[in-house]
């Protein structure tokens, strides 16, 4: 680690202190010069924070860690799905301190099974291992920031809805408060949302090291207020020391993140910290109360698990497999021939999609496949006579909402062909090359803000709502199907696998 900046001046009751005059000490800097006093302060400043009756603690990390990975420096496994995009600094640490670091994040993410998404969890893992006498205090610390129950204090935003709330409330903060960098992000960057979405990364980890720990003194007293200060002084920094050339064609994402890098070149962490500390902020409620209301905007607005983390995960791949495994241990799913992307071109509605390819199945209790309802009744449907093939307006009895085109470009190519073999019609073709007996025949897959159908026509095969937790199963007309499972059902394991063309 980089030098501390002189002698421990740590006094001796220090914890004794009133609350303020605590506050006080850590925004001077009263143990920022020595690594081994922020070492014995850390973890009894963070036993003092009120938390969860029953939160896992060092005992419980060599419980687990001993079960998951056997010798203590082995570890083969994946990080935790919760930080999927999330930046993972290591902060100076050893070879040997980043494989502590990946175990304690596995840890977190098998005891924490609520967390979805964490930004800031990382760095912070990072930064409390360098003052932990090992894994499992680092651990414990991690934990009790983590279940923290102290009133409008939190710590760690711990799902995407609350990220996105935080990131919302800190574009208010900036518009209040720095209204002259407001007006210049505004001028130079087409959506200033997102701008503000990274402001969290403008600190863990785009402030250099000794920056970092810094902050950490006072966020470890004081929670999350403390980040929105210090983000706030470096956005006035920024406007000061390095304003983009103009307000077009700049790419003030880019040169804020340059910006933080070499903040040392433009204002000293002594400075940096007196600037925060002088804004005449919120109060912690005032803010938690903002926080609250943008929350609830973003959940009108239909910023859910299922946009952030199904739909994201998922567009890019065709075809993919959709695996559900309910409460009561019945398995079902579907395979859906489109990449989920294609919803995107019903706009606002939400139209179906996808091909004759589309099928659902079940699994448990027992394995049976339900595919489109004219591969087994292809008497049902007749080709659309040529004329209309050429036609540039789809045909009246073509459903809305299908769009993907047939495989083959040539219109000699576009007819049901005869039954070969055992009579099956062929899945591959799109459906506007068929006269339906209705619309519902075609429902195959749609997806919205609300959450994911797939087949139609008289109910839905399958149905999830915007939780990814709750769904609903009935007969469909489009794959003549049975319920697959029990009629409403609770999601327990959900899983989509995807494939990519070589």
């Amino acid at each position: 680690m980089p030098e501390a900046q002189g002698p421990a001046q740590l006094p001796r009751d220090v914890l004794g202190r009133p609350p303020k005059e605590l506050k006080r000490l850590a925004r001077e800097g009263c143990w920022a010069g020595s690594h081994a006093g922020r070492a014995r302060l850390y973890p009894r400043l963070i036993q003092r924070v009120s938390c969860r009756l029953v939160t896992p603690d060092a005992l419980v990390y060599r419980d687990v860690a001993a079960r998951l990975f056997g010798k203590p420096s082995v570890s083969s496994h994946p990080l935790p799905e919760f930080l999927e995009g999330c930046p993972v600094p290591t902060y100076c640490l050893s070879p040997h301190g980043v494989t502590a670091l990946k175990k304690i994040l596995i840890c977190v993410g098998a005891l924490f099974p609520d967390i979805t998404h964490s930004p800031l969890l990382p760095a912070l893992a990072a930064l409390l291992l360098h003052y932990s006498e090992d894994e499992a205090q680092c651990f414990e610390s991690l934990s009790r920031l983590i279940a923290s129950n102290a009133p409008h204090a939190a710590y760690i935003d711990q799902s995407f809805l609350a990220h996105q709330a935080s990131c919302m409330t800190f574009g208010d903060l900036a518009s209040k408060h720095c209204p002259a960098a407001h007006r210049l992000i505004a001028g130079a960057a087409d959506n200033v949302l997102e701008v503000y979405s990274e402001w969290l990364s403008w600190l863990f980890p785009g402030l250099p090291f000794g920056y970092a720990v810094r902050v950490l003194d006072v966020f470890l007293l004081e929670g999350q207020k403390v980040l929105y200060r210090i983000a706030l002084a470096l956005l006035k920094q920024f406007r000061l020391s390095a304003a983009p050339a103009g307000p077009q064609g700049s790419d003030v994402k880019a040169e804020l993140q340059a910006f933080v890098r070499n903040i040392a070149e433009h204002v000293t962490v002594d400075k940096l910290l007196e600037r925060a500390f002088g804004i005449r902020l919120f109060s912690r409620k005032e803010i938690w109360l903002l926080h609250m209301a943008n929350r609830k905007a973003l959940v009108e607005r239909g910023i859910t698990v299922v946009q952030r983390r199904f739909y994201t995960c998922c567009e890019g791949y065709e075809p993919t497999v959709l695996l559900i495994k309910t409460t009561e241990g019945e398995v079902c799913g579907a395979f859906l021939s489109s990449d989920w992307a294609e919803r995107k071109k019903s706009g606002a509605t939400s139209g179906f999609f996808g091909t004759g390819e589309c099928f659902v199945f079940t699994v448990r209790p027992e394995a049976e496949r339900y595919e489109w309802v004219l591969i087994k009744k292809p008497e049902l449907a007749k080709a659309v006579p040529r004329s209309r093939q050429r036609s540039p307006s789809p045909a009246p009895e073509s459903p809305p909402g299908s769009s993907r085109a047939s495989r083959s470009s040539s219109p000699n190519h576009l007819a049901v062909p005869s039954p070969q073999g055992r009579g099956r019609l062929s899945p591959f073709l799109a459906i506007r090359h068929f006269l339906l007996p209705s619309k519902t025949a075609s429902m195959f897959m749609s997806g919205s803000r609300d959450g994911i159908v797939i087949g139609g026509g008289g109910g839905q095969a399958l149905s999830l709502d915007a939780s990814l937790l709750r769904g609903h199963t009935e007969h469909c007309e489009t794959f003549d199907n049975p319920p697959l499972c029990q009629e409403n059902f609770q999601v327990q394991l959900l899983e989509v696998w995807g494939f990519q063309r070589a």
